[in-house]
């Protein structure tokens, strides 16, 4: 069966050949560049000169004798993520640094640093006054998405894979605040200051609608696949209050996928990290369609359970192996047992694509990660 088949059937909840694989077609889904180098290395396959695809996370673009190594049903159609074209990385003290297309600055550490993290932010107080004097940032230019248009239609065309493509320029609806203004001044002004932060939402809610339909209109007759990804839970539950969820933001997302609905038949697959189970029935009621990373290890997300209760209306992309504690500190053994443990739950009728619980971290071994990926596609076939 091809990729691009094995993954309709499944995406539809049916049973193909074997569940479809995914390394590097997301940035939710991809792995430490850390990591990344040692299982190139590991494998003997080329080093060639990497990419990177996200500064923020230092994802790579995934080299497509990897991707083919484990069998990859999906190609990325999808511009760098939370970075401006031409971005330059310069050195503040003891750290690396940048500036991301929404104003805010982020820092790595230059020894031992993995990732940037955001430490300042373009604005300062939760008032109206801030916010007609921001710098909001504009969708790519039009010979941005005609590339993109190209490139969409070639893969289509002269290949067999799944594509996946996203055009949100930032973090989520409920996310991006978060990195212009802090997650403490956000969280706080969503109570002391709701028509601020109703306004500051709004806005990029029409920001991403405006860059979906640019991109959308040339890449969307041909992915499979849309990505979206905005963190409403933590390890142990929801990070607002429910009902505040649903009264302030959920409409905003709605808006989102109605819009991006009218302009691609395909998929649409949301990322929040974390105890999403109690989130999964609104986002069924929007219209998502594919749960991403599914954290087996945060409260609640039993796979068994999970499969069961929601198994007929979402596709569980992600769970296929724990990564904050079986993949990065277990023997082969372990993940392998783990990896068959989230196939027997997950899989059945269709409606499981395997990949790790978000990106793959750096420091993992090498060897557990060929092994979960070979446990996958070994395990991870139906009718026998």
């Amino acid at each position: 069966m091809k990729p691009r088949e094995r993954v309709m059937q499944t995406l539809n909840h049916k049973e193909p050949d074997r569940i479809p694989i995914d390394l590097g077609a997301t940035i939710v889904s991809s792995i430490a560049i850390q990591s990344y180098h040692e299982l190139l290395k590991h494998l003997h396959l080329p080093a060639e000169e990497i990419k990177i695809l996200d500064y923020v996370q230092q994802l790579p673009y995934v080299s497509e004798a990897l991707m083919q190594r484990f069998d990859v049903d999906f190609r990325m159609v999808q511009l760098p993520a939370a970075t401006i074209s031409g971005v330059e990385i310069f050195q503040e003290g003891d750290y690396y640094a940048f500036l991301d297309r929404w104003g805010s600055k982020l820092h790595m550490p230059r020894k031992g640093g993995f990732y940037f993290n955001w430490v300042d932010f373009p604005i300062k107080d939760a008032t109206m006054e801030a916010l007609d004097a921001y710098h909001w940032p504009q969708p790519d230019p039009q010979e941005v998405n005609v590339k993109l248009g190209q490139l969409a239609k070639q893969l289509y065309e002269n290949s067999d894979y799944a594509l996946v493509g996203s055009a949100v320029i930032g973090g989520g609806i409920f996310e991006q605040p978060a990195r212009v203004m802090g997650m403490q001044n956000f969280l706080m002004s969503l109570l002391s200051e709701p028509a601020f932060a109703n306004r500051l939402m709004e806005t990029i809610t029409d920001i991403y609608i405006e860059s979906c339909n640019r991109y959308l209109d040339y890449v969307g007759p041909y992915i499979q696949v849309f990505t979206y990804w905005d963190d409403i839970a933590g390890q142990n539950g929801w990070m607002i209050r429910p009902e505040l969820y649903r009264k302030i933001i959920k409409p905003k997302q709605k808006r989102l996928v109605e819009a991006i609905k009218k302009k691609t038949d395909a998929k649409l697959f949301y990322h929040s990290c974390g105890a999403t189970r109690n989130l999964i029935p609104d986002l069924i009621e929007i219209g998502f369609d594919i749960l991403n990373p599914v954290q087996v290890s945060a409260k609640g997300m039993d796979t068994k359970a999970l499969k069961s209760d929601f198994g007929r209306d979402i596709v569980f992309w992600g769970g296929g192996v724990d990564t904050q504690h079986v993949l990065p500190f277990g023997n082969p053994q372990e993940v392998a047992d783990e990896v068959k443990r989230r196939i027997d739950d997950l899989a059945p009728g269709g409606g499981f694509v395997f990949a790790a619980v978000h990106n793959i971290q750096a420091l993992v071994p090498p060897l557990n990660i060929v092994t979960a990926f070979d446990t996958a596609i070994d395990y991870g076939r139906y009718g026998g």
